[in-house]
C-alpha cells in the first residue's frame, strides 16, 4: 500500500478543472503520490517526459491488471465505477504477444487504404450534418447579411461532433445506430465514479448491446469488423476468447466515438475563442495542424489508468514497487512548459511541435484508430468553418470523468459565411 498521509499525496477527482490539476500536479514533481475517488491510490505524472518513459519501457510497465496488486490482494472494491474499464480483458489491457496478436485482428480495419476508402463516406456524414444544423435557423431569422442566415442556439457536440463518429463506428461495426446513445450514456457512467447501483445498470445496458449485436452478426455476417472478429473466434485455434471478442467490441465501440468527439468539441471550443488562430487556419487551410494543437493543449484524453510497475523500477528518481498502479494525466502532458515552451498554455496553430503531443498515446499502445480520428476531424472542422461562423453563447461545463477531456455541451449560435453554399 502506498502512503497517502504524506502532503504530497494528492487528490485526482473526476469533478476537478482539468488545467488547475495538471498545473499542481506537475507543481508536485515530476512523479507523485494520488489518491482517486474510492480511496484507489497510485502515482500519476503530467510530466511529459516521464510520460513518455512509461509508454517505452514496456518490460518495466505492464497494462495488464493481473500485475495490479492491490487488486489482486482484493483491496479494491469490486462497487469502484471504473473497475469494469480498467478490467478489460481486450487490446486496452493486453500486454507482449496477448496485445500483439489482438491488435494484428482488427489492424486490418485501420490499414491507410481502408481509412482512405472510408473518407467519401466520412465526406457525406459531416455535409449531412452540416446541411442539418443550417436548417435549424431560428424562424425569425433573417438574411444579417448578404448570403448569411444565423442559427437559432445549438448544442455543437450533440448535433455535430458526437454523431459523426458514432455513426461512422456503428457503420464500421454493423450496429444499429438507434442504440448509439444508450452506448454512449453507460459508457458515461463507467467513466465519472457513480454509485455501485448506477455502474451495474450500466454494464447490464452494455451487455444488452453488445450481446444483441453479437447475435444479429453471427446468424447473418456482413462487410463489417463486428463479423470478422466473430469469425475469428470461430476459429478452430480460438484467436480470439469469447470474453476477449465482447471486450474487444466495448473498447472499440467506446473509444471509436468517444475520442474523436472530444477532439472535435475541443477544437471548436479553441477557434471559437481564438479568432486570430480561425483566421490563421482558414488562411493556410492546414487543418491538420489544428488537430495536432487540439490534442496537445486540450488532449480528448484526460487521463490513462493504469500503466503497472513489472518489477521494482526507479523513475524520475522515485522508487516504484513491483505492483503500483500508475496514472498518465494525458491533459497535463501537453501543457508541458519543458516540452512545450513557456508558451505551453496558449493555443498556437503554427506550433511546430505540436505533432509530439501524446493524446493517442505512444509506442506500443499507440491508438490504432488515430488515422482515422484525425480524418475525421479535419474533415469536419474544414467544412463546419467554410459554412459558418460560429459564436459561443454560454461557458461550457466540462464532462466529468476520469477519462473524457471535453465540454458536455458546446453551446453556439452559427452564422452562415457569405458565400458559402449548402451542397
Amino acid at each position: 500500500m502506498l502512503d497517502t498521509t504524506t502532503p504530497r499525496a494528492r487528490s485526482l477527482s473526476p469533478h476537478d478543472a482539468v488545467v488547475p490539476e495538471g498545473h499542481g500536479l506537475r507543481g508536485d514533481g515530476p512523479l507523485g503520490r494520488v489518491v482517486l475517488d474510492g480511496g484507489v491510490q497510485a502515482w500519476a505524472t503530467g510530466d511529459y517526459a516521464v510520460a513518455r518513459e512509461i509508454l517505452t519501457r514496456r518490460g518495466d510497465f505492464l497494462k495488464n491488471p493481473a500485475n495490479w496488486r492491490a487488486y489482486n490482494a482484493g483491496e479494491i472494491s469490486e462497487g469502484w465505477g471504473l473497475l469494469k474499464f480498467i478490467t478489460l480483458s481486450g487490446m486496452l489491457n493486453a500486454d507482449g504477444t496477448d496485445h500483439d496478436r489482438l491488435r494484428g485482428l482488427v489492424g486490418k480495419a485501420f490499414t491507410p487504404r481502408r481509412i482512405e476508402d472510408l473518407r467519401p463516406r466520412v465526406e457525406e456524414i459531416v455535409g449531412t450534418l452540416i446541411d442539418d444544423l443550417e436548417s435549424q435557423a431560428a424562424p425569425e431569422a433573417r438574411a444579417v447579411a448578404e448570403a448569411r442566415v444565423e442559427t437559432g442556439p445549438v448544442d455543437l457536440r450533440q448535433a455535430f461532433a458526437f454523431p459523426l463518429p458514432m455513426t461512422l463506428i456503428c457503420d464500421l461495426f454493423g450496429l444499429d445506430a438507434s442504440r448509439s446513445r444508450q452506448l454512449a450514456d453507460d459508457f458515461a457512467v463507467l467513466h465519472d465514479g457513480r454509485r455501485a447501483q448506477e455502474v451495474q445498470a450500466a454494464e447490464a445496458g452494455l451487455g444488452s448491446v453488445i450481446g444483441e449485436l453479437i447475435a444479429v452478426k453471427s446468424a447473418a455476417p456482413g462487410d463489417d469488423l463486428t463479423s470478422a472478429l466473430i469469425a475469428a473466434h470461430s476459429e478452430g485455434e480460438a484467436r480470439l476468447s469469447e470474453k476477449e471478442l465482447v471486450e474487444t467490441l466495448l473498447l472499440f465501440l467506446f473509444a471509436g466515438h468517444e475520442t474523436t468527439a472530444n477532439l472535435i468539441a475541443n477544437a471548436v471550443l479553441n477557434l471559437a475563442g481564438h479568432p486570430e488562430q480561425l483566421a490563421a487556419a482558414r488562411e493556410s487551410g492546414d487543418w491538420t495542424a489544428v488537430v495536432n494543437e487540439t490534442l496537445r493543449r486540450d488532449s480528448p484524453v484526460r487521463t490513462v489508468m493504469f500503466y503497472y510497475a513489472a518489477r521494482d523500477v526507479t523513475l524520475a528518481g522515485t522508487e516504484i514497487a513491483a505492483g503500483d498502479p500508475v496514472v498518465i494525466h494525458v491533459a497535463a502532458t501537453g501543457r508541458d512548459p519543458r516540452q512545450f515552451g513557456p508558451d505551453a498554455d496558449e493555443f498556437d496553430v503554427l506550433r511546430e511541435a505540436a505533432d509530439k503531443h501524446l493524446g493517442f498515446s505512444h509506442g506500443v499502445h499507440y491508438c490504432i484508430g488515430a488515422p482515422l480520428a484525425r480524418m475525421m476531424a479535419t474533415t469536419a472542422l474544414r467544412v463546419l468553418f467554410d459554412r459558418f461562423d460560429v459564436e459561443l453563447t454560454g461557458a461550457p461545463e466540462p464532462v466529468p470523468s476520469y477519462s473524457s477531456n471535453a465540454p458536455q455541451t458546446l453551446p453556439v449560435r452559427l452564422t452562415r459565411r457569405a458565400g458559402s453554399r449548402k451542397r
